[in-house]
């Protein structure tokens, strides 16, 4: 009887055992998307596009899932391409104009693709180099994505077993770090099985320092290449991996058919190497500075082994993702970008002949002026070019490594374009007057402000050339200080702490907000070794060492805007000021 009891029992249970188990199973009411982006990475960087000393079977076996966009365009550095990707909307229009000094900081109104589709349903998560804003709100957590695993700057200055942020976390992960940013986009597509999820994976790969597991640099090492690119394409071939077992865990969770793969890069190569004959590399507004690949997988929706020809650009991304997955553009500032979609889905001739624009890395700082040029236009057929110097233009059609200028020739046409870019320019800087205004920082309960993204004055001067991150401040002279531009929504008190090292005692560390001043004297020789790392070639970079935190006060903060000015004795380094809200006990 028991037995007879248990059996009709499991009979019963059975339809809806079945049942649940259907629905744990049934895919996502939207698209899933994952969205990968190489740094530094050149459209020669793997074998599918003629590379025949790069092994990267993942990618060559994404390319003949997927739909090639073959003429896919980004700007000429990272922050720019990040930027226009993930709003829609050329970044001169953001003010996002280089790589450094609060230049490359996509401001918090801006409303990205990750807000769009969180608005939709979407768990969402950046793991990588985010390199679009240090401090909330242009954090990728103040952008619009649930989870963030990786580092915000622009370079990371050691790959094994590095310190990265997790939610606003900073601790040591074993391994390399394309390994360990794969790993953590891996566990969060796990936990969103169930759900749409958007899943943005900006790795560093193959950004400097050259820094790369060692079987692989030996390999290339042994056919023949250099050290640098050795570790460029050590770097590569390991992403390739990590490609692959992203795309393994998406086929393992049975979400292939329901999930839209993108692959792509930032820029141009970072040294002069193979990318299929094409003239300049990253930095360079000619097409190997620019022309990026660009594969988009979506099993049973988009043919695969599809080489569309026709010209796109970074901007593009946006509305294309949107439009696939049946999300409304948002009621936001208007989008530069147009969707893709019918040209993906095989409708080219619906496909309208469009010209597009971009500039080239610009420096500046506080008030200077956003230049022109070097600048282009780059139509179906021809490219226009000015680099500062000259307009040129090459035809693509005949001479694809722009090698020959036919500007003499067509005059016409360079008029034409040239006067598209100026007009295009114009615009996109309208809302800027065309000037670089400093970039404010809005304080939280505990903000991070980096030398880099301060103004120096008074013979303050970066220990690297160029201020990139990790870089820092010394002071040879009394009247140095370096000083950033803040905006406090509510008063409040803060907590003052410098990240320090000193060669010499005695002198002060003073910090000031208008006649507020707090200051602490330098009482204590800190002065660390650069921390040993596994660098395959000298770093252009500036060394990696720990800089010591030192407390020197509190300062009342009204509300409004505010220019925090530090000074320093000389013997002093500063690499960055923390301001730690105080709680009134």
């Amino acid at each position: 009887m028991k037995h007879t009891l248990t059996l009709l029992t499991a009979l019963l249970l059975a339809p809806l055992a079945a049942l649940n188990a259907a629905q744990a199973s049934k895919p996502a009411s939207k698209p899933n998307i994952l969205l990968i982006l190489a740094d530094d990475m050149g459209w020669g960087d793997m074998r599918c596009h003629g590379n025949d000393k790069i092994d990267t079977p993942a990618l060559d076996r994404l390319k003949t899932q997927s739909v090639e966009l073959d003429h896919f365009y980004v700007s000429p550095a990272c922050s720019p391409t990040r930027a226009s990707l993930l709003s829609g909307r050329h970044h001169l229009r953001l003010r996002v104009i280089s790589t450094t000094g609060g230049l490359e900081v996509m401001h918090g109104e801006e409303f990205t693709i990750a807000e769009a589709l969180k608005s939709a349903g979407y768990a969402t998560g950046c793991f990588g180099k985010w390199h679009n804003g240090s401090n909330h709100p242009s954090t990728a957590r103040g952008q619009g994505f649930d989870e963030f695993f990786g580092f915000s700057g622009g370079f990371f200055p050691n790959y094994f077993d590095p310190d990265l942020e997790h939610d606003g976390v900073t601790a040591q992960r074993k391994g390399f770090i394309t390994d360990v940013l794969a790993d953590a986009a891996m566990s969060f597509i796990e936990t969103n099985k169930s759900r749409s999820f958007f899943c943005y994976v900006p790795f560093n790969a193959c950004h400097s320092p050259m820094q790369a597991p060692a079987d692989l640099f030996a390999k290339y090492g042994q056919r023949g290449f250099k050290a640098m690119d050795a570790a460029i394409y050590a770097m590569v071939e390991n992403l390739d991996g990590n490609v692959g077992r992203l795309l393994a865990k998406v086929d393992a969770l049975g979400l292939t058919q329901n999930t839209i793969v993108i692959f792509a890069s930032d820029n141009g190569p970072n040294t002069k190497r193979f990318n299929g004959g094409m003239r300049g590399i990253k930095g360079s507004v000619f097409e190997g500075g620019m022309r990026a690949p660009f594969f988009i997988r979506w099993p049973g929706k988009l043919e695969a082994g599809k080489l569309a020809g026709q010209v796109a650009q970074h901007v593009d991304v946006y509305p294309t993702l949107l439009d696939l997955v049946g999300v409304p553009l948002p009621k936001s500032e208007p989008l530069d970008g147009i969707s893709l979609a019918s040209l993906l889905r095989g409708k080219s001739d619906l496909w309208p002949q469009r010209t597009i624009f971009d500039v080239g890395g610009h420096g500046g700082r506080d008030g200077a002026l956003i230049p022109a040029y070097s600048g282009t236009a780059r139509s179906a057929t021809h490219r226009w070019v000015h680099d500062g110097k000259e307009a040129m233009l090459f035809d693509l059609r005949a001479d694809p490594g722009e090698t020959t200028n036919v500007a003499a020739q067509q005059p016409e046409l360079v008029a034409r374009l040239q006067q598209a870019y100026l007009d295009w320019f114009h615009a996109a800087t309208a809302s800027t007057s065309g000037k670089i205004e400093r970039f404010r920082i809005a304080l939280t309960e505990g903000t991070v402000l980096l030398v880099p993204d301060a103004a120096l004055s008074g013979g303050a001067r970066f220990f690297g050339k160029y201020g990139w991150d990790y870089d820092w401040a010394t002071f040879p002279t009394p009247t140095a200080t370096v000083s950033w531009s803040l905006t406090m929504p509510h008063a409040g008190r803060y907590e003052v702490t410098v990240l320090h090292t000193a060669k010499t005692t005695g002198g002060e560390i003073k910090a000031s907000i208008g006649d507020h001043t707090v200051q602490r004297t330098v009482t204590t020789v800190y002065d660390p070794p650069e921390i040993p790392r596994r660098d395959l070639v000298r770093r252009w970079e500036v060394p990696d060492k720990v800089f010591q935190p030192l407390t020197i006060g509190s300062l009342t903060i009204p509300a409004g805007q505010h220019d925090l000015q530090v000074a320093a004795p000389s013997g002093v380094e500063v690499q960055a000021v923390r301001l730690t809200r105080c709680i009134a006990k």
